[in-house]
């Protein structure tokens, strides 16, 4: 029973931590949103959104690049894949389109993701995400690609 407790304690305070530290910062700029969230508990469930290409017959397509571009400003904002990634991401067709922590709080961004093969483009598709004080979310566009 002292170990289940002492179990409990320290979890809750580490989630009691990283709540802290996720919902505050010395950015001026950023004073309003951190006032929004301060009373905000998130989970600790890390959110990717990835798109999906696939040809006709719904099978994946192994791009042999992507990029995803934020429209206002032309910035790359592609997530980095290990080699192991990459590899997944060809198998099964699934690309990074955005994840926790690219965005600021309370932030929506238009973005654009563009697939590659042989250096010619072959998917293009825009978006809306946004984050809450939490976690980043898809607005609009379409996950399910086809080519």
């Amino acid at each position: 029973m002292i170990n289940s407790n002492k179990l409990f304690l320290a979890t809750l305070s580490l989630v009691l931590s990283l709540w802290q530290t996720s919902c505050n910062s010395d950015d001026d700029a950023n004073d309003d949103t951190n006032a929004q969230c301060e009373e905000t508990i998130c989970t600790l469930v890390f959110i990717r959104i990835n798109v999906s290409v696939t040809d006709q017959d719904e099978n994946p397509v192994a791009l042999d690049s992507f990029t995803v571009t934020n429209l206002a400003n032309g910035n790359d904002m592609t997530i980095s894949l290990s080699e192991s990634e990459r590899i997944a991401a060809r198998e099964t067709g699934l690309y990074p389109l955005t994840q926790d922590g690219i965005l600021d709080l309370n932030e929506e961004r238009q973005i654009q993701f563009k697939g590659f093969i042989n250096d010619e483009e072959v998917v293009s598709s825009d978006y809306t995400v946004s984050t809450d004080c939490c976690h980043v979310g898809l607005d609009s566009g379409d996950l399910q690609l086809t080519f």
